[in-house]
């Protein structure tokens, strides 16, 4: 809920409790004096009170502010016009709130008009008999009916002006929150997943540096210190690429790219994973699948896709990469035969949403980045992303892309990760 719906629900509820207040205070007082007819009154004026604060507790705020708008008009109307107590100036009070606190702008109008209506019928009803001789019934209905018109249009600019100003700060504090999430997500991400394996590495190094460590055992860890430093190079370029999404200073560069050849090259560059798992590798894209897509983002979202079904496939598993032509997309599906999750997890983890990071079948950290910039980056490019899995059953990840317009044989200048690839012999 909004701070303007929270504000006009404590307004609605607190307005619902003095009807409550007054009218039990009233028809108390009216009851010990043996006056029937006025507790009928406050009897009435409490029920609208308590079914308004019913409807706003069960979820209907609007209806419950449109029946105690409406409620009240009739309550102070027929109060107003039968015992001539003055009741009636309360219609001001409803034909305000109606215009301040409804959104919809038929129902507002609608209850406004009403007690306006009604303010002026009591008004013009009820005048002492001295001012008939004084301003006759019309024009003094006509001043009535002015000053309505001139309360209803002040209060209309000042809603709409109050309206603006909480609108214009609602969106200040959310971008303000979303600017603060950003901040400690980066910071826990250099904290955690930085540190360590930089760490690991200086350690490291100076012990060889000072001779506590030997040559033969340094290359004994230098297995382990090339996955830190792969997982740290990894980690450093989601980071520019999330913190450029996060700045809103990123934009996509319209590139041919021939799919298979983007997928080798991410394969080639981040396989020290595969290799120590054992994992089977397959790249059955054809080769004319081009797309139109960024080539830096490509390899981004393919490096992010790759890394993450390595992360959850067990050793001995397999990763493979298919794409298949539908209509004016390649449609890109990276599978992996690992730990899977439940289908509800899988249809929201490329939503914007929050999605914790878990670890993978050797206990890999992830760095809760990956997901949101290959979702970021794939909608920047005007394609779409989802998966498909099961429980022990692996993953399935579809990435539609757009498919790049047939190339002509004299055409040298398709790309390749944003890179032009050589012209094709003849």
């Amino acid at each position: 809920m909004s701070f303007v719906e929270r504000s006009r629900l404590a307004a609605q509820n607190a307005g619902a409790w003095l009807m409550l207040g007054f009218g039990l205070l009233f028809l108390i007082l009216n009851a010990l004096q043996g006056s029937v007819a006025f507790v009928g009154i406050n009897s009435a004026f409490i029920s609208v009170g308590a079914l308004s604060l019913w409807l706003a507790s069960a979820g209907f705020q609007r209806t419950a502010l449109t029946f105690m708008s409406a409620g009240s008009c009739l309550v102070f109307f027929f109060a107003g016009v039968w015992f001539r107590n003055g009741m009636e100036n309360f219609l001001l009070v409803t034909l305000s709130a109606s215009l301040l606190m409804l959104d919809r702008t038929g129902t507002r109008w609608a209850l406004a008009g009403l007690n306006g209506a009604a303010f002026l019928y009591a008004k013009v009803l009820i005048q002492d008999g001295p001012m008939d001789s004084i301003t006759p019934p019309l024009r003094y209905g006509l001043n009535i009916l002015l000053f309505l018109l001139a309360l209803a249009g002040i209060i209309e600019f000042f809603r709409v002006l109050n309206s603006d100003y909480l609108q214009t700060l609602e969106t200040a504090n959310r971008k303000l929150a979303e600017a603060n999430h950003a901040k400690e997500k980066l910071f826990s991400v250099i904290a955690h997943d930085l540190r360590g394996p930089v760490g690991n590495l200086k350690s490291s190094l100076d012990m060889l540096g000072s001779g506590a460590l030997a040559p033969g055992e340094f290359e004994a860890l230098v297995q382990d210190l090339a996955a830190d430093v792969e997982k740290s190079h990894v980690c450093l370029e989601n980071l520019l690429c999330w913190s450029a999404t996060q700045l809103g200073g990123i934009t996509a560069k319209a590139e041919v790219v021939p799919l298979r050849e983007a997928v080798e090259e991410v394969t080639h560059l981040s396989g020290f994973a595969m290799n120590r798992k054992n994992l089977q590798y397959s790249n059955t894209i054809p080769e004319e699948a081009r797309v139109v897509f960024d080539g830096a983002q490509v390899q981004a979202v393919l490096r992010n896709l790759l890394s993450n079904a390595v992360k959850f496939t067990p050793s001995g598993g397999k990763v493979s990469f298919e794409a298949r032509r539908e209509n004016d997309q390649w449609i890109l599906s990276v599978t992996d035969t690992g730990v899977g999750m439940s289908p509800e997890k899988a249809a929201t983890i490329f939503k914007h949403q929050e999605v914790a990071s878990t670890l993978g079948t050797e206990s890999e950290k992830g760095f809760g980045l990956g997901l949101d910039i290959c979702r970021e980056f794939v909608l920047l490019n005007g394609g779409k992303i989802d998966a498909e899995s099961a429980p022990s059953q692996g993953t399935k990840v579809f990435v539609r892309l757009r498919a790049a317009q047939e190339a002509s044989p004299n055409d040298n200048h398709v790309l390749i990760a944003g890179m032009p690839a050589p012209a094709p012999s003849v």
